[in-house]
């Protein structure tokens, strides 16, 4: 049988502001890629390859997760087939991340704003650990959030204008986020 390459799918997002993004998700968890694996689903006549990402959650940052957490999104590779979704951040073992889930297993990628939901964590020997786009460019500031993915390698720190300005650790993104929820639901809830 010969060797077929399914269609990529291109997908443009609009970055959503950093408190769109903690609040229009359904649940924001710290987590770690537990296992990674890709089938073939029929649904509605049509064939498609979805690839199921189990996470263990360390830490649940707002909303109710379920358990066994599982993502499920569109493209991967079965064999010798494979489907891409251009601009979809893929996961590996062991990563972690912090994770901004919506729709899942209801839209064809499971994070809030595709690659703008998802922000690996990186630790280095001697380091404190640090939080970057799913583009691996550092984040310094939420406001960041609202940036285009840009795509390519990350530009040296030592030229970058925000380099005097420190890295976000996983524990101060996560301050911020709580802060972002609690403002908006204190908004909605006096009718603000």
């Amino acid at each position: 049988m010969p060797l077929m390459a399914l269609p990529t799918r291109a997908t443009t997002v609009e970055p959503p502001t950093f408190a769109a993004l903690v609040n229009e998700s359904d649940y924001i968890v710290r987590a770690v890629v537990k296992s990674v694996r890709s089938e073939w689903r029929e649904k509605n006549g049509h064939r498609n390859i979805f690839t199921l990402v189990e996470i263990e959650v360390l830490e649940v940052i707002s909303g109710t997760p379920p358990q066994p957490l599982v993502l499920e999104m569109l493209g991967g590779r079965v064999g010798e087939d494979e489907m891409v979704v251009q601009g979809m951040p893929m996961f590996t073992v062991g990563q972690e991340d912090i994770l901004f889930v919506r729709g899942n297993g209801r839209q064809f990628y499971p994070l809030t704003a595709a690659m703008h939901g998802r922000y690996p964590i990186h630790r280095k020997p001697g380091a404190r650990a640090q939080v970057a786009r799913s583009n691996q460019l550092p984040l310094h500031d939420t406001a960041e959030v609202a940036l285009p993915m840009n795509e390519g390698p990350a530009p040296d720190p030592k030229q970058t204008a925000g380099a005097s300005v420190p890295v976000l650790s996983p524990e101060d993104f996560v301050q911020q986020i709580k802060a972002a929820y609690n403002v908006n639901y204190q908004r909605s809830a006096h009718g603000k």
